[in-house]
């Protein structure tokens, strides 16, 4: 399976890392005159720009190119380009998606606009817990853009689809919009006390059997996740 990566910052590139690491071929186009993408000028940028894109190929070509791609070039296309972007390059996603054949998956702020992880957390999830300091916000868009493609394919689909950020992460929420109950420091499905944060960790109460689990380190994880060594997660 051959993916193009369009687009900037962590979303679309979870997305192909994920799909890499299942083993697609994937094609991450940078900025044609090498201009860093904003994950290169974050504290400890390099770092995670090799994690990433770790087994991708990274092509320096502009994404307005994807009008000149030829059909049959790649079995999906993914990006978090402004749709003002598209607009200004001339460039149409739901056409080009038909006409290359290919499974297009977009991801967008609500309002087509920038789209941050600072802001889907407000959105989707602050209502119920404090910020997470972790991109959630995007690495969980990443994984519902990667899922959304690789169904498209799975059913011979072709076309663009656009996904919105803040719903995608609300869509992790137990019950979504459809049950509006305070989540507090528990899920709302539990008793108080029986399910959730204790002292230094956390605590299930199960047909009567207490369960407590402390708080993991680092150095917990790398003896005991499932990784390859070096730290990166095996799925």
């Amino acid at each position: 399976m051959r993916v193009l990566e369009l687009g900037s910052y962590v979303l679309p590139a979870y997305a192909g890392m994920v799909l890499a690491e299942q083993g697609a071929l994937v094609t991450k186009w940078t900025h044609p005159e090498g201009r860093p993408d904003p994950v290169q000028s974050l504290r400890r940028g390099d770092e995670l720009w090799a994690w990433i894109n770790h087994a991708k190929h990274l092509e320096p070509r502009h994404a307005r190119e994807a009008a000149a791609l030829a059909p049959g070039s790649f079995d999906i296309v993914i990006d978090n380009v402004r749709a003002e972007a598209w607009k200004r390059w001339n460039v149409d996603p739901a056409f080009e998606a038909d006409r290359l054949g290919v499974a297009w998956v977009s991801m967008r702020d609500e309002f087509d606009g920038r789209s941050f992880d600072a802001v889907t957390q407000a959105r989707a999830l602050m209502e119920h817990v404090p910020y997470l300091p972790i991109y959630i916000g995007d690495t969980s868009g990443g994984l519902w853009m990667a899922f959304k493609a690789l169904a498209m394919t799975a059913t011979s689909t072709v076309g663009h689809r656009v996904l919105r950020q803040s719903s995608c992460l609300a869509k992790l929420v137990e019950g979504e919009l459809v049950v509006t109950e305070p989540r507090d420091d528990a899920p709302p499905w539990d008793e108080p006390g029986t399910y959730g944060a204790a002292a230094d960790g956390t605590r299930v109460v199960y047909r009567g059997e207490e369960v407590i689990e402390p708080v993991r380190d680092t150095e917990w994880k790398l003896r005991h996740l499932n990784h390859d060594g070096t730290g990166r997660i095996r799925i």
